[in-house]
């Protein structure tokens, strides 16, 4: 067996779970617990690169889809969110959420809605 087929195997049998309500950040008090999954999923940026693609993908998206009846943190919050967490790194998840709100407000701004559209 390769080192490759091990670490394979090993990848798959470690089950793959939800988060359960109990393991949420409930503790924290920042304007967007509100949206307890979304706000997680924000809190596992720095450490998942899938959800910082997501991050970006809604970013891009945020002017074409219509994101009114999603339980989501809007753009508009997402610098704030930043600096209200502690991070690893913290000056880069600002850049990281600084850019992802960029990319959300000219993507809106493309759909001729402007500024208003991401809650500015």
């Amino acid at each position: 067996m390769t080192l490759q087929q091990v670490w394979m195997e090993s990848l798959l049998s470690e089950p793959v779970r939800p988060v359960r309500a109990a393991e949420r950040s409930t503790s924290c008090g920042c304007d967007d617990n509100g949206r307890p999954d979304h706000h997680d999923r924000l809190l596992r940026v720095e450490s998942d690169i899938g959800e910082l693609v997501e991050l970006l993908e809604m970013a891009v998206t945020w002017g074409e889809l219509d994101w009114s009846r999603s339980e989501v943190v809007p753009p508009h919050r997402w610098v704030d969110f930043a600096l209200c967490h502690s991070w690893k790194d913290p000056a880069t998840m600002e850049r990281i959420f600084s850019l992802a709100t960029d990319v959300a407000a000219r993507s809106a701004a493309g759909t001729g809605r402007g500024v208003d559209a991401i809650g500015v």
